[in-house]
């Protein structure tokens, strides 16, 4: 009985996604202007995993980016990557890491959802359509 369990219980779990993005925004821009996009990285694996591209087709560019303090003044600057540890959430919200979308192709109107892909070294390749909205 007991092996019948765990064999279900392995079934159960290879069917999950072992990193899943939640909640995914992003915010409200003209064409031609930048906007930034905010969601959750739910890692649920034994193993780190690493963010390392993001894309979309609705910008000029995509970029992974942090908030960072120097001297009490804040900046931005884009990072390569960003490793989200085994079992764990790694929120990209307002001050913190955050996508950034660079000369958009188009209007972002509230209420309307993008394409968008982010790149994971062993997870592969996620689409997420986040929804255009204010904070």
């Amino acid at each position: 009985m007991t092996a019948i369990i765990f064999s279900m219980l392995a079934l159960l779990s290879a069917g999950q996604a072992k990193v899943t993005v939640q909640n995914a925004w992003i915010r409200p821009a003209g064409k031609e202007m930048n906007s930034a996009m905010y969601f959750d990285i739910v890692n649920n694996s034994d193993k780190p995993d690493t963010l390392f591209k993001a894309a979309s087709s609705t910008a000029e560019l995509v970029q992974i980016h942090e908030t960072f303090n120097k001297d009490g003044l804040m900046g931005m600057r884009e990072v390569k990557y960003v490793v989200v540890p085994a079992h764990s959430t790694l929120s990209f919200k307002p001050s913190g890491y955050h996508v950034m979308f660079i000369k958009l192709k188009r209007d972002f109107k509230v209420k309307t959802k993008i394409d968008a892909y982010l790149f994971f070294k062993s997870s592969g390749k996620i689409k997420i359509k986040p929804l255009v909205k204010l904070q």
